[in-house]
């Protein structure tokens, strides 16, 4: 396990008194960042929504807390994506200032970046155990992420007079994923101070992909620091279930591949150390379990139309990848070319497109640097404790969306999964102890020497 509070800081950083209140703003932070269809008003960089300053206003309070040297540990291991997306922004803004535009999405993203720095530093402080309890007080994050989600979506619904259990039994009837998802969440996110196209493009990506990070975030907490408590174990235990449940009804691709990681990992890791734990088999029956359920109940059915005959989104995205290409010979130098209404959803193509070869180039060195990193944490898992899984599904959760999410930006839920990545592995290696040959829950078959 890292430690978590006995571990000395870094030189240059200060370990407060008792709980820090600042690594604590973690919490309400991944409990609101599923929250993404309320609006709050617009602002000169577009509509303000409550995830957004939520994750603003507490990356400026750490910001202004915290000193200097603080962040240098997340610097140092996140240098070449803190690089990359520095000069992927400035780049962009002097483009769009010279062709005498506000670069407004270049700010959008710069702010963004700072908001990594802080959020990541947290997540250092917690690891390496600078701020005690904060380990502590973030396996509460899955569980009551379900509940806010939950909470959140039946005043959604009630609203908007959705009867949820009507539109599930017409989606199985039928084994129409476009119905779930057109009557359930378009029509749920309405009313909230949204704008229409916004509300149509499909958000439940991004909602989903926030649940699936406070779970990943409760899993890394819940294998490191002090001893778990029992209402931890069962909070966790509840959320997990109802978790896995939610993410299968988003009907989210890009979400469900992103969660699919997780397991597959797990199994793996197991795989390469020679034997599965009696843990592991029991998640796996009770996997296979949910999944006949899943076949039995006819929600199975729906999952598989949205990967195979749901064409639409793959059509589209075909024609979109077409006129980009086209686009490209007149904006590959200076950009200008707005990817709003016709995305390829490629983070490296529509980087290029709206910002020029320099975008993106430098959008395609945060791409190598993530993917790289992943490579190497898969390759590292059996030799680490098993805190390292939920942290390398979490860093597959942006290089999934960096192939399906538009517009040339990293979006906020995959920011905060990014420091989340990079403020853990921030912790010296040395502080990291290498996987002993026995964990918890007795190796049904002995792992290789």
């Amino acid at each position: 396990m890292l430690p978590t509070s006995t571990a000395a800081p870094q030189k240059g950083e200060n370990r407060p008194r008792g709980h820090s209140r600042i690594g604590g703003l973690l919490l309400p932070l991944l409990v609101l960042l599923p929250l993404q269809w309320f609006g709050l008003g617009s602002t000169p960089l577009g509509s303000a929504r409550l995830h957004q300053v939520t994750l603003l206003a507490v990356a400026a309070l750490i910001l202004l807390r915290l000193r200097l040297k603080a962040y240098a540990p997340l610097c140092r291991t996140a240098a070449p994506l803190v690089l990359g997306v520095l000069y992927l922004e400035l780049s962009w803004a002097a483009l769009e200032l010279y062709r005498g535009t506000l670069p407004t999405g270049a700010v959008q993203g710069l702010l963004y970046l700072g908001a990594f720095l802080a959020i990541g530093t947290c997540f250092y402080r917690a690891a390496s155990g600078i701020e005690p309890g904060l380990v502590s007080l973030l396996r509460w994050s899955g569980p009551l992420a379900c509940v806010s989600l939950l909470v959140a979506f039946s005043i959604a619904m009630l609203i908007n007079g959705i009867n949820p259990t009507n539109v599930l039994g017409r989606t199985v009837a039928t084994a129409d994923p476009e119905v779930f998802q057109k009557e359930i969440f378009r029509s749920s996110f309405a009313g909230f101070g949204l704008d229409p196209d916004m509300v149509r493009g499909n958000l439940r990506h991004e909602v989903f992909g926030a649940l699936l990070l406070s779970l990943l975030v409760s899993t890394w907490a819940m294998k490191v620091g002090a001893r778990v408590t029992a209402a931890q174990q069962g909070a966790y235990r509840a959320a997990v279930a109802t978790g896995v449940a939610l993410l299968a009804l988003s009907l989210s691709r890009s979400v469900l591949i992103a969660a699919t990681l997780w397991p597959m990992l797990a199994l793996l890791r197991s795989a390469r150390r020679g034997g599965l734990t009696r843990r592991q088999l029991l998640t796996a029956a009770v996997a296979v379990s949910a999944g006949g359920t899943l076949v039995l109940t006819g929600i199975g059915l729906v999952i598989w139309n949205r990967f195979t005959t749901d064409t639409t989104g793959y059509e589209a995205r075909a024609e979109n990848y077409g006129t980009a290409f086209q686009a490209l010979g007149d904006h590959w130098l200076t950009g200008g070319y707005e990817t709003g209404g016709q995305s390829t959803h490629n983070f490296v193509l529509d980087s290029t497109l709206r910002g020029g070869i320099l975008a993106g180039f430098a959008a395609l060195v945060v791409l190598v640097f993530a993917a790289a990193r992943w490579a190497r944490l898969v390759l590292l898992l059996p030799r680490r404790a098993e805190w390292l899984v939920p942290v390398t599904a979490a860093l597959g959760l942006p290089l999934v969306r960096m192939g399906t999410s538009g517009g040339g930006l990293i979006p906020p839920v995959e920011w905060v999964a990014l420091a989340f990545v990079f403020g853990v592995l921030a912790v010296r290696p040395s502080r990291q102890p290498r996987q002993p040959r026995i964990e918890r829950g007795a190796a049904i078959m002995p792992p290789r020497p």
